[in-house]
C-alpha cells in the first residue's frame, strides 16, 4: 500500500473500508525484513538446489513486493540452524530436521505447509535400494554388506529406517559390514549405481510423483530400471516448508496464502517448491511432526546414555 500513489491509496481505502492503522500493520514486515531468504535442505547438490527454488525466489519478489534469496548449505544441520537462528525466513525439510530445529531452538520454529501429491496423498516412503543387477533382493542377503545413510538429520534417510531396523532387532554397525553418511539422497543413489556402496536409503513416493527418483529422473539422471527397492517404510508424512515461530503474524499470513495459492497460480513453480508433481500446499500444524520430534529424542537420550 505504501507503495502505491497516494491518490490510489486513499481510494482504496475508502472503497473498501480499510482503516489506515491496517495498513500500516500490513506493511510493518516488509520494513523490518529487507531480504527474505529461502533455503532447502540438501537433496541434490548446491548449484542444482539454487537452480530449482531461484523461480520461487522471483516468484515471492512479484507477489511480496521483497527482495528474496535462495540460501544453501552443505548438510540439513545448516538449513536447520540457519532457520531456528532466523539467518533464513523459509525453509523446507522433512519431518527429522523439523524434528531437530523444534528440539534444539525449543520450539523456535513451526510449519506452515506441506505439499500434497497429484493424486491427494500427503506422504512417502523411505526405501532401501540396490542396483537392478546386484544378487541382493532381500534386506536378509544384505547382512555383512555396506550401507549408506543420508544425512544424520534425513527423516527417510536416517531417522526412520534406523528406528525400524532397531525396532526389528538390527543393530546397523553390527548388522552391516560398514555404514557410512554420504552427505545427501542423491550421493546415496550415486553410490548405489556406482558400486561404491551395495545398499542406500533414499525417498520416493507413491508412484513417484514426488521424491529422489522423481527429482533424478527429470533431470535425466536415474531409470527406475536401473534399481531395486528391497525395503520400504510405512507412509511417512511429506516434507513441509517451515518458518521460525517468531514470524509475524501478517508475514506468515502472506507466506500462507502465497503457497495455498501457488498451484493455482503457476504450478511449474509449486512442482519446484514440492520437489515433484503435486496439486497443490495445504496448511499444516506441529501436530503433524510431533510424532518425528518424540523419535529424535528417544534416539538422541540412547545416544547419552
Amino acid at each position: 500500500m505504501r507503495r502505491a500513489k497516494p491518490i490510489f491509496a486513499v481510494a482504496a481505502i475508502a472503497a473498501l473500508g480499510v482503516s489506515l492503522a491496517t495498513t500500516e500493520a500490513s506493511a510493518d514486515w516488509r520494513e523490518k525484513y529487507k531480504v527474505l531468504k529461502l533455503g532447502s535442505v540438501t537433496v541434490e547438490t548446491q548449484s542444482a538446489t539454487i537452480t530449482r527454488f531461484k523461480p520461487l525466489a522471483e516468484y515471492i519478489e512479484r507477489k511480496l513486493g521483497v527482495k528474496a534469496e535462495v540460501f544453501t548449505a552443505s548438510d540439513y544441520a545448516g538449513i536447520v540452524q540457519a532457520l531456528s537462528a532466523g539467518h533464513i525466513h523459509l525453509g523446507r525439510m522433512g519431518g527429522a530436521a523439523y524434528a531437530a530445529g523444534y528440539i534444539d531452538s525449543k520450539a523456535g520454529i513451526e510449519p506452515l505447509v506441506m505439499n500434497v501429491e497429484p493424486n491427494g496423498g500427503k506422504g512417502y516412503f523411505s526405501v532401501l535400494i540396490v542396483r537392478a543387477d546386484s544378487p541382493y533382493k532381500s534386506l536378509e542377503d544384505l547382512k555383512g554388506k555396506t550401507l549408506g545413510w543420508a544425512d544424520p538429520n534425513s527423516t527417510s534417510g536416517y531417522l526412520v529406517p534406523n528406528a525400524a531396523l532397531r525396532d526389528a532387532g538390527i543393530d546397523p554397525q553390527k548388522y552391516f559390514s560398514r555404514t557410512v553418511f554420504s552427505g545427501g539422497h542423491e550421493q546415496n543413489v550415486f553410490g548405489v549405481l556406482k558400486g561404491t556402496l551395495d545398499s542406500a536409503f533414499t525417498w520416493t513416493s507413491p508412484g513417484h510423483q514426488s521424491g529422489q527418483f522423481r527429482i533424478m529422473m527429470d533431470r535425466g539422471l536415474l531409470k527406475l530400471d536401473d534399481i531395486r527397492t528391497v525395503w520400504q517404510s510405512p507412509l511417512i508424512a511429506n516434507p513441509l516448508w517451515a518458518i521460525p515461530s517468531n514470524t509475524p503474524p501478517d508475514m506468515r499470513k502472506d507466506l500462507l496464502n502465497l503457497f495455498l495459492e501457488l498451484a493455482k497460480d503457476n504450478m511449474a513453480i509449486a512442482e519446484a517448491a514440492a520437489q515433484g508433481k503435486t496439486r497443490g500446499f495445504e496448511a499444516v500444524s506441529h501436530e503433524t511432526y510431533k510424532t518425528f520430534v518424540t523419535i529424535a529424542e528417544d534416539q538422541r537420550k540412547s545416544r547419552r546414555r
